[in-house]
């Protein structure tokens, strides 16, 4: 790809994805052991189970249902179905039946079960036989496999043969009972039918006898036609009414409000009123003219205004006439309809009482045909159930009678050991991948890097006896790492601190020392943990040597007599001395910076062990005097969040983070493999002793320690 251009992002995905696939690889590869003999212990459980379970064997007897017989007479059985929904509630019924508690009593009976080793002592046999059966319909079939399971193979074939025979006779005896029982209710009900119809017809021919008449039929009829006439009238002398009422209610406003009365329907069609308002109107027009020509009191003019007074009196009067009038015809139009409603209500009751009489005959006849016919209908119907009876065949056939099985069903060993398998595999991984991702502790290259943010400057194999190479090959890598990151010594004062205790800090910065001075370079050590100083146990000197507590406490001490050589030729090692009751004060004095100051100058390399950075300040204020800082946190121990705290903490005091050792790896851990494959290259041979697994070694071990035991008992 030419510099400058981007990746493209599906292969910028794909690559995450693949890399994310080859950690959860790595991990599982890791603890294959785990993986291997937790799969292994589920499947020796299952096969010993598999071994000492109780055999149970399984009898199968296949029967055909047919949802309707073939009958002679009828379409359907009494136990047929109509439609397919039907059919489906039919054969699901059957299933519940083979497996219902009287199918279970009756084998029970028949087969005296309750005297068998199996159900001896059982307070209820047939309902232990029932969770033994097991009813299975063949798909688009109308077969079922009739089932039972036990631990005795030589009776299931028999229980189960027994299960069809019962089930089969309980059918043809249902639908023989089904036959008897609506025979003699027929039979019943005939006879009723017979007295009822008896007593009918004597009660029909009383009636006609007691009333010495009969019914016209036409005489309702009539009745309905008048009773059809009035009510006609009777609506349109409403209509007429309503009218009426109406123009009154018109003249009445007029009355009290005044104005033309021409505007009234009812005036404008009264001739003596149009004339007497054409001549109202000519006085008045004859009058408005003497007044344009003379003055009121004119004699003319008074004359003419008593005309049109004369006239308005007149047409008022004529009025009222027209209105009193239409109250007239309204008064004789109520008249009417209250006589008309009388005479309606008499041919109602008329029309009832025929109605009563007519009905009571004709419902006695009726009533008496229809007796007369359900009573046939019930002789057709008995017949043809006693020729259906006569003919009856059972629609359940055995097709195949079980037989005796010839191995068990359960246990089911092939199937048991492969679940075993899948079920170990499963949990086995499972469980890894939770607890990797649960885990909060750093144990990854990617952990440091995308985590943090920091550099993962090296990681520290556990320390043992097929390690040496290896330890000593990532302490060379961590020494390369310090050389270019203090851009080639210039920044030489190393300050090795941890997030919390037990890290093995003093153990990474004591064999760094050794490393560095191995290569030529003037080193000292100073041991500033003046809480809980630890370097003396790995130069393997005494606790009470004089070291730099003494050095801060006299003025007038010489920091040389305080250097001891260590154990390299390069290497100088100033101690922690006596534990102060506050280092930080002794920390905080200017003849500490100047012995830093002048250490600087006479050393390559200044490494110094300071105590935790989350418990104590000692090292933040250590940190403002270091050039770098190394932080030590030890393999799925110390928690990201931890070491994430001490970052930010260390970071608010500008102290310069070269980056983080994890120290206490895991040799055989996927991850220092990822990190150091050219140690896995060069040192074949002791990687390939460190895969072996951990409770190999244990075992050899404890085997070495008996051939001892054995060869000391024999001397």
């Amino acid at each position: 790809m030419p510099p400058g251009q981007d990746q493209d992002p599906f292969l910028q995905e794909f690559s995450e994805r693949s890399i994310d696939l080859k950690k959860w690889l790595s991990v599982l590869l890791e603890h294959r052991w785990l993986i291997i003999g937790f799969t292994t212990l589920t499947i020796v459980l299952a096969a010993l189970y598999c071994f000492l379970a109780t055999p149970i064997y399984s009898a199968t007897a296949t029967v055909y249902v047919q949802s309707h017989t073939q009958q002679p007479i009828g379409s359907q059985s009494f136990i047929g179905v109509a439609s397919w929904m039907e059919e489906e509630k039919f054969y699901n019924s059957q299933a519940h039946i083979i497996t219902s508690r009287a199918v279970a009593q009756e084998v029970v009976d028949r087969l005296k079960l309750h005297e068998h080793p199996h159900f001896r002592g059982s307070g209820n046999p047939a309902q232990q036989f029932r969770g033994m059966i097991r009813v299975e319909k063949i798909r688009d079939s109308a077969l079922f496999n009739i089932s039972v399971r036990s631990s005795y193979r030589e009776d299931v074939a028999l229980w189960a043969n027994t299960v069809a025979e019962v089930y089969a006779d309980m059918s043809i005896k249902n639908a023989l009972d089904y036959i008897t029982k609506a025979n003699k209710l027929m039979i019943d009900q005939t006879e009723r039918m017979q007295e009822e119809y008896s007593r009918q017809k004597k009660m029909f021919t009383g009636a006609l006898a007691e009333a010495g008449s009969y019914f016209p039929e036409n005489q309702i009829e009539i009745i309905d036609k008048r009773i059809e006439a009035l009510e006609l009238k009777l609506g349109e002398l409403r209509v007429q009414q309503s009218q009426v009422g109406a123009q009154i209610s018109q003249m009445e406003t007029w009355s009290s409000r005044g104005g033309n009365p021409l505007g009234l329907p009812s005036v404008a069609q009264d001739e003596t009123a149009r004339q007497i308002i054409t001549h109202y109107n000519d006085v008045d027009r004859q009058l408005g003219q003497l007044q344009v020509r003379l003055t009121d009191n004119h004699p003319d003019v008074k004359k003419k205004k008593a005309e049109r007074d004369a006239l308005r009196s007149k047409l008022w009067s004529q009025t009222q006439m027209i209105l009193a009038s239409y109250r007239n015809r309204y008064q004789a139009l109520q008249t009417e309809e209250a006589s008309l409603q009388e005479e309606l209500a008499s041919l109602k009751s008329q029309a009832l009482s025929f109605a009563e009489g007519s009905a009571s005959g004709e419902t006695m006849k009726t009533s008496a045909a229809a007796i007369k016919k359900y009573m046939d209908l019930l002789y057709d119907k008995m017949r043809e159930m006693n020729v259906s009876g006569n003919l009856l065949n059972n629609n359940i056939r055995i097709v195949n009678s079980a037989l005796t099985p010839g191995r068990p069903v359960r246990p089911n060993t092939k199937r048991n050991l492969i679940l075993a398998f899948i079920l170990g595999m499963v949990l086995s991984i499972g469980s890894i991948i939770t607890v990797n991702i649960l885990d909060t502790t750093v144990k990854s290259v990617d952990d440091v890097e995308q985590g943090l943010g920091l550099n993962l400057l090296s990681m520290i194999p556990t320390i043992e006896d097929d390690t040496e190479r290896a330890t000593v090959e990532s302490f060379q890598t961590l020494r390369t790492a310090l050389v270019y990151a203090s851009r080639n010594k210039q920044r030489n004062i190393i300050l090795v601190t941890s997030a919390n205790p037990k890290e093995g800090k003093s153990s990474v910065v004591s064999n760094l020392a050794n490393i560095t001075a191995s290569a030529g370079d003037r080193v000292i050590l100073m041991d500033c943990d003046l809480r809980r100083p630890s370097l003396h146990r790995y130069m393997n000197v005494e606790r009470n040597q004089r070291g730099l507590t003494h050095y801060l406490a006299d003025p007038s001490s010489k920091v040389e007599d305080f250097i001891v050589t260590g154990n390299r030729p390069n290497l100088s090692v100033i101690f922690s001395g006596p534990i102060p009751p506050n280092p930080p004060e002794l920390f905080s004095m200017q003849r500490f910076k100047d012995l830093v100051k002048r250490l600087r100058e006479e050393y390559d390399w200044v490494l110094i062990d300071s105590p935790p950075c989350l418990s104590i300040t000692d090292a933040q204020i250590l940190a403002s005097l270091a050039d770098l800082l190394l932080i030590v946190a030890r393999y799925k121990k110390t928690p990201l969040p931890s070491i994430h705290r001490a970052v930010i903490m260390l970071q608010r005091m500008n102290a310069q983070l070269a980056g983080v050792v994890l120290n206490d790896v895991e040799s055989h851990s996927s991850y220092y493999y990822d990190y150091y494959y050219s140690s896995h290259y060069y040192y074949y041979d002791s990687v390939a002793r460190r895969r072996k697994p951990s409770f190999l070694k244990k075992a050899e071990k404890w085997k070495a320690k008996i051939e001892k035991l054995k060869k000391s008992s024999k001397g």
